[in-house]
């Protein structure tokens, strides 16, 4: 469950910073200030956000409490890069949005380590 929480914080990650560099927003102080007062607006409702729908199968209660994560990383790429042009932050959104996706298409594989793992630690244990 974690791991899908992480590819939907990397995803919404993406789209707050695909979204503005399309508008032509590039990197900037009150850009990174209105993304942090969104963060911390976001975490001020997280409980209020967890009693969010299911919609088309999908139980957002389980990921909205995180948008507030989603926007402070957006936030810290802002900061971490403060002459990035419009076209620059999209290209670090799909950055975002591709990590993501190598996290989401790589869960599989996560969860046969875990297993290898913890049959060699009990191989080891004696158990």
């Amino acid at each position: 469950m974690a791991i899908r929480r992480v590819t939907a914080v990397l995803l919404v990650t993406s789209v707050v910073l695909i979204l503005p560099g399309l508008a032509g927003i590039g990197a900037s102080v009150p850009f990174a200030v209105v993304l942090a007062l969104a963060a911390l607006a976001f975490a001020a409702v997280r409980e209020t956000l967890a009693t969010a729908p299911t919609v088309l199968d999908y139980d957002l209660s389980q990921y909205a409490p995180d948008l507030w994560i989603a926007v402070a990383l957006g936030a810290g790429v802002v900061v971490a890069f403060p002459d990035a042009t419009g076209v620059e932050l999209q290209s670090l959104g799909g950055a975002a949005g591709f990590v993501a996706m190598v996290n989401y298409f790589l869960t599989p594989a996560y969860g046969v380590v875990h297993a290898l793992v913890g049959r060699i630690g009990q191989s080891l244990s004696g158990g």
